[in-house]
């Protein structure tokens, strides 16, 4: 008498169930569609980030590196200058000093490829002797930067003047000076080493810098001293309003940014770095357009994708809606073998106890399995041990190699978890995601640890490749428990207590198993 009354309440509440259905489905892929967008979206702004992040990180050990060349090229005429002066102090500038002089200029020149020239002017300008072999007695250089700073300026230190044009051989030239004086510490001249702009063009023209990348040696006082792209122009232009030095050299003497060009207007990721123990910068930049161009094509590449994919999900959507209706029809007629099909799905359930992917037990079986070890660890008061293990930096591995690699790589901890569990009592399970489980009936802590720390090894030693991880390769943490029937009254406490040292061992820095407390 039952049954014509349920079904008298189904056909009564038919249209609305049907609405609500088709409502559900309907938000269903609504929030489906969002999702994917939302997803894409954050994903598409977190490879803009790491792409200019990259750029930048490879820019700053640029400016390191081009910082540490130019210091070495004016530490060498430098050093030169340096023995110059004592020599000429001590020895004094008499026509057999000077034969002599000349003669050392020249073999020392010859030494340095980088050297345009080295020189020697007394105290009205005049030149004394070079490394040249330029005729001496009609030049005077006392208008020059350089002399005009050591006249007025008595400290001894090197100077670096600003680019200049070669009077001898009309070159691009960079000077560095040092005060020569009287015994009574008076002005007597300049000693000069003249460093060819051509020796750190040829540098930077063969660095990949793109279309639009630049690369500047700067002066203290914010002159451009030499600029790849190479153009006469540029040399001796004032960059004192840039951002280089309004905000970003005033907080550190070396660092990253992107910021706009006041000399072209191109806005351009930077590294900077202050020469070391003289008054030059070194500044390489790449084109933020150019940087971001892969990016782009990227992003466009995955948007019409997941526009198809939406566009196809639409499509499924309103054939699911349509099918619902249709359902709704039959549905009267469906309910008599509802619960025949239920118990067949109930026991298809209980045997599909193994994990497709890697072939160990799944997460049904394993429940199973457990339940009905600590049953018997509990009787018998025998030994239980539970191992989690999960791949550390999983979700990189797949964002950096695909998520097929990802399968293959669960496939091959599965293979070495295998490999490891000798006894035909011990069982091997995926519990869920790049975390499985390993049950070691009869085993405590100790030989659990040991059987972890083996697998822990087995997987580094296997060498998966993994270039976001620490270690460059695959690595996995495990969590060790040993069963405590006291402690751990249910098959939940054991697995949350290895959960836990799992924890901690991620915590901890990964790559290491953990004993539970």
């Amino acid at each position: 008498m039952g049954q014509p009354a349920i079904y008298q309440r189904i056909e009564k509440n038919r249209p609305g169930i049907a609405r609500l259905k088709v409502r559900s489905a309907v938000t269903l892929l609504v929030a489906v569609c969002l999702s994917m967008a939302l997803i894409v979206i954050w994903q598409a702004w977190n490879s803009r980030q790491y792409h200019l992040q990259d750029k930048q990180v490879a820019m700053s050990n640029l400016a390191q590196t081009l910082a540490s060349q130019a210091q070495a090229s004016i530490k060498q005429a430098d050093t030169l200058l340096f023995a110059l002066v004592d020599r000429l102090e001590n020895e004094g500038s008499g026509p057999d000093q000077i034969s002599r002089l000349q003669r050392l200029l020249r073999a020392e020149r010859s030494e340095l490829s980088q050297l345009h020239g080295l020189f020697v002017y007394d105290e009205t300008g005049q030149w004394v002797a070079n490394s040249n072999g330029a005729e001496v007695s009609v030049a005077n250089n006392s208008d020059r930067e350089y002399f005009i700073y050591h006249r007025d300026h008595p400290d001894r230190g090197p100077h670096i003047g600003p680019a200049i044009k070669s009077r001898s051989s009309g070159e691009w030239i960079m000077t560095v000076s040092r005060r020569v004086n009287h015994p009574d510490g008076s002005f007597a001249g300049v000693a000069l080493a003249t460093i060819y702009l051509s020796h750190f063009l040829e540098l930077y023209d063969s660095i990949d810098m793109g279309n639009n990348g630049v690369i500047n040696l700067i002066a203290d006082d914010a002159s451009i001293i030499v600029r790849r792209p190479f153009n006469e122009a540029d040399i001796g232009s004032s960059l004192a309003k840039s951002q280089l030095f309004t905000q970003l050299l005033p907080r550190a003497s070396a660092g990253t940014a992107t910021i706009k060009s006041i000399i072209d207007g191109v806005e351009r990721v930077v590294g900077y770095r202050r020469v070391e123990g003289y008054p030059l910068i070194v500044f390489a930049a790449l084109n933020k357009d150019e940087v971001l161009a892969s990016w782009r094509n990227e992003s466009i590449l995955s948007a019409l994708i997941v526009s198809v994919l939406l566009a196809f999900l639409g499509v499924l959507g309103y054939r699911l809606i349509k099918l619902m209706r249709q359902q709704n029809r039959i549905q009267v007629e469906l309910l008599g073998s509802q619960e025949k099909l239920l118990e067949l799905n109930r026991n298809l359930e209980l045997l599909a106890l193994e994990d497709a992917l890697t072939g160990l037990a799944n997460r049904r079986q394993f429940d199973l399995f457990i339940q009905s070890e600590t049953g018997r660890a509990l009787r018998n008061l025998t030994g239980l041990a539970l191992l989690m293990v999960d791949v550390d930096h999983f979700k990189a591995f797949n964002d950096h190699y695909g998520h097929l690699a990802g399968d293959a790589c669960l496939r091959k901890i599965a293979d070495i978890i295998t490999e490891h569990i000798k006894r035909p009592g011990d069982l091997a399970a995926r519990f869920g995601g790049e975390e499985f489980a390993v049950v070691l009936p009869g085993t405590d802590y100790v030989g659990a640890f040991l059987v972890a720390e083996k697998i822990r090894r087995a997987v580094m030693a296997a060498s998966l490749q993994h270039v976001d991880s620490p270690e460059g390769v695959i690595t996995v943490s495990v969590g060790v428990c040993g069963y405590d029937p006291v402690a751990q009254t249910s098959t939940e406490a054991l697995i949350g207590a290895a959960d836990k040292a799992l924890y901690v061992a991620k915590a901890s820095g990964r790559n290491m198993s953990v004993i539970a407390n």
